[in-house]
């Protein structure tokens, strides 16, 4: 029976939009179970969204590393010994390029593009591990502690899932805004990457997921004083069925953010709470034990205004709270770097 396992089963899909509740021109971007920045939504990093609408079109680029603990190679053996097949990566950078611009003065629309690079993959179950481990009756006999029986792949590498998100403000009084969103994210990205061995690499590790996310929640921004400014969401994400029979679980996030500065202040610092819950996974018709859980993430970042040049900005995203569904590997930190420019600059 195979189990999968990866960095952190409780991050969910790398999803990107402007990160405009915060004044950023960046991208938000869920996590993703088993590590991947593209399959539901995040995977580069995770930002709060609010619900101030754009009043002009804009880009942005963004980059996103995520950095995970490893289990040994001998940990890695243990586990097939025990009749675990288990996964992993150390590494995930995500490279986003996005386009938003409003409709109306209540409604925007954000289309993000990412590729997708996971460096460090050990796999102790796929075909060419398997076959070096040797099996009798599913677990390993001959070879049975070699670790140069696990796979190992330098990197898997490719476009990712498109991302289509829209804000509907329908509430707005005095410094407090709400809106509704919606949209889904789009089977676009790679899923055929292969292993330095050869053998199709995990669903988990693929640039892209195969499957159409919706997802829909709300989205709050209010102005406490002058400077101070508040920004929180909640949103939902339902997958189909994607590739090799994969389904991953439906998750939840909230964020909250407070920033502190004029918006078109030079320097404005913020900090923000990011929790995530996953359920599990299923492949075939098999719930995956070794995957959901939850995550709490404390999020220091800073934006600074060029003026007619746009702005950049950079988080550093801490795991404050992780617990991850069976054998799973915490993650570490996570970087971001961005910039953004408007058009009616």
């Amino acid at each position: 029976m195979m189990r999968c396992v990866q960095k952190n089963r409780a991050t969910r899909k790398a999803l990107g939009i402007f990160l405009a509740g915060l004044g950023m021109a960046g991208v938000y971007a869920e996590a993703f179970a088993h590590g991947e920045s593209i399959r539901g939504g995040g995977a580069g990093s995770i930002n709060t969204m609010g619900a101030q609408i754009r009043t002009e079109a804009g880009i942005g680029l963004r980059w996103d590393q995520r950095n995970y603990e490893r289990f040994s190679d001998q940990q890695m053996v243990g586990f097939r010994n025990q009749g675990e097949d288990v996964h992993m990566h150390s590494q995930e950078d995500v490279a986003f390029l996005s386009f938003g611009f409003p409709v109306n003065k209540n409604m925007d629309m954000t289309i993000l593009a990412q590729y997708n690079r996971f460096q460090g993959f050990v796999d102790n179950g796929d075909e060419y591990a398997t076959q070096c481990f040797g099996l009798e009756n599913g677990l390993p006999t001959q070879n049975a502690q070699n670790p140069t029986c696990l796979s190992k792949t330098k990197t898997s590498q490719g476009l990712g899932d498109t991302l289509v998100l829209g804000r509907y403000r329908f509430y707005e009084r005095n410094d407090h805004q709400i809106a509704a969103l919606f949209g889904a994210i789009l089977p676009t990205g790679t899923i055929r990457i292969l292993t330095d061995n050869g053998d199709i690499i995990g669903t988990h590790n693929q640039p892209g997921s195969g499957a159409i996310t919706a997802q829909g929640g709300l989205a709050y921004t209010a102005h406490l004083t002058d400077k101070i400014s508040v920004d929180a969401d909640i949103i939902a994400r339902v997958p189909t069925l994607g590739a090799k029979q994969f389904r991953a679980g439906r998750s939840i996030q909230a964020d909250v953010a407070v920033s502190y500065g004029h918006r078109d202040g030079f320097l404005v610092p913020a900090l923000e709470l990011n929790a995530i819950s996953n359920e599990s996974d299923i492949e075939g018709d098999e719930v995956k034990k070794n995957s959901g859980g939850s995550v709490i993430y404390l999020s220091p970042g800073i934006t600074m205004h060029l003026k007619d040049k746009g702005s950049v900005y950079a988080t550093v995203m801490y795991p404050i709270y992780q617990k991850l569904g069976g054998i799973s590997n915490n993650e570490a930190w996570r970087f971001s770097l961005g910039w953004g420019y408007g058009f009616g600059k």
